[in-house]
Protein backbone atom coordinates (compact mmCIF):
# COMPACT_ATOMS: atom_id res chain seq x y z
CA UNK A 1 0.00 0.00 0.00
CA UNK A 2 1.35 3.42 -1.01
CA UNK A 3 1.63 6.08 1.68
CA UNK A 4 1.22 9.77 0.86
CA UNK A 5 2.61 12.61 2.93
CA UNK A 6 0.53 15.53 1.61
CA UNK A 7 -3.17 16.18 1.08
CA UNK A 8 -4.36 19.31 -0.71
CA UNK A 9 -7.98 20.32 -1.20
CA UNK A 10 -9.51 23.31 -2.89
CA UNK A 11 -12.14 24.85 -5.11
CA UNK A 12 -11.84 26.22 -8.64
CA UNK A 13 -14.38 28.85 -9.67
CA UNK A 14 -16.31 28.03 -12.82
CA UNK A 15 -15.64 29.62 -16.17
CA UNK A 16 -17.53 29.66 -19.46
CA UNK A 17 -14.13 29.57 -21.23
CA UNK A 18 -11.36 26.99 -20.78
CA UNK A 19 -9.49 27.57 -17.51
CA UNK A 20 -6.33 25.86 -16.26
CA UNK A 21 -6.29 24.44 -12.74
CA UNK A 22 -3.64 25.69 -10.27
CA UNK A 23 -0.11 24.32 -10.16
CA UNK A 24 -0.16 21.79 -7.31
CA UNK A 25 2.07 18.73 -7.43
CA UNK A 26 0.32 15.45 -6.71
CA UNK A 27 0.25 11.73 -7.42
CA UNK A 28 -3.51 11.11 -7.34
CA UNK A 29 -6.42 13.52 -7.67
CA UNK A 30 -10.20 13.39 -7.24
CA UNK A 31 -12.55 15.99 -8.72
CA UNK A 32 -16.14 16.78 -7.74
CA UNK A 33 -18.58 19.09 -9.53
CA UNK A 34 -20.15 21.14 -6.73
CA UNK A 35 -23.59 19.82 -5.81
CA UNK A 36 -25.25 23.23 -6.13
CA UNK A 37 -24.06 23.78 -9.72
CA UNK A 38 -26.84 24.74 -12.14
CA UNK A 39 -25.07 23.06 -15.06
CA UNK A 40 -22.21 20.73 -15.89
CA UNK A 41 -18.44 21.01 -15.54
CA UNK A 42 -16.26 19.54 -18.31
CA UNK A 43 -12.78 18.33 -17.35
CA UNK A 44 -10.02 17.79 -19.89
CA UNK A 45 -6.72 19.04 -21.27
CA UNK A 46 -5.66 22.36 -22.77
CA UNK A 47 -8.39 23.78 -25.00
CA UNK A 48 -11.15 21.69 -23.38
CA UNK A 49 -14.61 22.25 -24.85
CA UNK A 50 -18.19 21.47 -23.85
CA UNK A 51 -20.30 18.77 -25.47
CA UNK A 52 -21.71 20.19 -28.73
CA UNK A 53 -22.90 17.16 -30.72
CA UNK A 54 -19.88 17.05 -33.06
CA UNK A 55 -16.96 14.64 -33.30
CA UNK A 56 -13.80 16.24 -31.92
CA UNK A 57 -10.78 15.59 -29.71
CA UNK A 58 -11.26 18.42 -27.19
CA UNK A 59 -14.57 17.63 -25.47
CA UNK A 60 -14.07 17.22 -21.75
CA UNK A 61 -15.46 14.58 -19.42
CA UNK A 62 -18.92 15.76 -18.38
CA UNK A 63 -19.50 16.02 -14.63
CA UNK A 64 -23.06 16.64 -13.50
CA UNK A 65 -23.57 18.52 -10.24
CA UNK A 66 -22.43 16.36 -7.33
CA UNK A 67 -20.50 13.83 -9.45
CA UNK A 68 -17.00 12.77 -8.38
CA UNK A 69 -14.29 11.32 -10.62
CA UNK A 70 -11.03 9.73 -9.51
CA UNK A 71 -8.60 8.74 -8.40
CA UNK A 72 -6.67 9.91 -11.45
CA UNK A 73 -2.88 9.45 -11.44
CA UNK A 74 -1.25 12.81 -12.27
CA UNK A 75 1.93 14.74 -11.45
CA UNK A 76 0.26 18.17 -11.23
CA UNK A 77 -3.25 19.66 -11.20
CA UNK A 78 -2.19 22.16 -13.89
CA UNK A 79 -2.41 19.35 -16.46
CA UNK A 80 -6.20 19.73 -16.23
CA UNK A 81 -8.52 22.41 -17.57
CA UNK A 82 -12.23 23.00 -17.01
CA UNK A 83 -15.01 24.72 -18.89
CA UNK A 84 -18.50 25.05 -17.46
CA UNK A 85 -22.06 25.50 -18.67
CA UNK A 86 -22.27 28.55 -16.37
CA UNK A 87 -19.58 30.78 -14.85
CA UNK A 88 -20.91 29.85 -11.39
CA UNK A 89 -20.50 26.07 -11.85
CA UNK A 90 -17.52 25.23 -9.62
CA UNK A 91 -15.22 22.25 -9.13
CA UNK A 92 -13.52 20.97 -5.97
CA UNK A 93 -10.45 18.75 -5.82
CA UNK A 94 -8.56 16.52 -3.42
CA UNK A 95 -4.95 15.83 -4.38
CA UNK A 96 -2.49 13.56 -2.57
CA UNK A 97 1.23 13.40 -3.04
Amino acid sequence: MEVYNRVTTGEVSGSATAKQLPSISCRLVWFTAVGSNAGNVYLGGAGVTKVDGTTDVTTGIELDAGVMIGPIPATNLDLFYIICDNAGDDLTYLAVG
